[in-house]
């Protein structure tokens, strides 16, 4: 980094004040021969700063720290994008592409990160009759359960079976915080759904779960859907993502 002697330079205005002032005041004080040996020193100084930086290994410096400068520019340029109305925005990470899963008779998105697995209930495989999808990601963990009978299991029926269900392979105590059938429908379907939380010994909150069930009408069918995690806004958010997602069998 090149770097220029900072009394030099601010020696420039006062020298040249100097002479203007010892010039129209000459009657009063004459200019002593110090003073030009002095005005003679810092001018030779002015003169070796200028050379300096006229030198090669400064000139490369300079290119130096000027293509540093440029990268460090694109760089930045990189995180906008150009709008067409010629103004800019922060440049946002390429989003994840959702894919529908669709293999047993109904469709409901996931991030193209995210591989479901299939199995049928109490072992076996899966099949459009009954099973089980379970995915997880970013510590929110979703359960989803179809069976069909005759009659069809209710909403309700769906949800306590899935809360059984999550009760026997978690072991964890959830108790009720929240239940309802009003303003929750999925593909259109009336849905039921409850909200629980599990606590540890010390009373803090140890999980979130999150279950609704519903009758896809085109089917017969029953569904459930739990999602589980420790942050209620996560679990809650996700849950309602993917019962607005759901869409039954035409």
């Amino acid at each position: 980094m090149i770097r220029i002697k900072r009394v030099s330079l601010f020696a420039v205005p006062l020298l040249l004040f100097a002479m203007i002032v010892g010039c129209s005041s000459a009657s009063e004080s004459a200019v002593s021969a110090e003073d030009i040996a002095s005005i003679k020193s810092d001018l030779s100084a002015i003169k070796s700063d200028i050379a300096d930086l006229k030198s090669a290994s400064n000139v490369a410096a300079l290119q130096e720290d000027l293509s540093e400068i440029a990268k460090k520019s694109d760089e930045l340029q990189n995180l906008f994008l150009k709008l067409p109305d010629g103004s800019a925005q922060f440049a946002t990470a390429t989003p994840v592409p959702i894919i529908d899963y669709n293999e047993f008779g109904f469709s409901i998105p996931f991030p193209a990160t995210v591989e479901p697995v299939a199995s049928g209930i109490g072992g076996g495989e899966a099949s459009e009759e009954s099973g089980t999808l379970l995915a997880s990601a970013g510590g929110v963990s979703l359960l989803m359960t179809w069976i069909t009978a005759d009659p069809p299991l209710t909403p309700e029926e769906s949800v306590l079976g899935a809360f059984e269900l999550i009760s026997a392979a978690t072991g964890a105590n959830f108790q009720v915080t929240g239940a309802g059938a009003e303003g929750l429908e999925v593909d259109g379907q009336t849905a039921s759904y409850a909200t629980f939380a599990a606590y540890d010994s010390e009373g803090t909150v140890d999980g979130i779960a999150v279950i609704g069930g519903w009758i896809c009408e085109s089917t017969a069918r029953s569904y459930a859907l739990t999602v589980t995690g420790d942050d209620l806004d996560a679990v809650s958010g996700s849950f309602f993502y993917f019962a607005d997602s759901f869409r039954c069998a035409p």
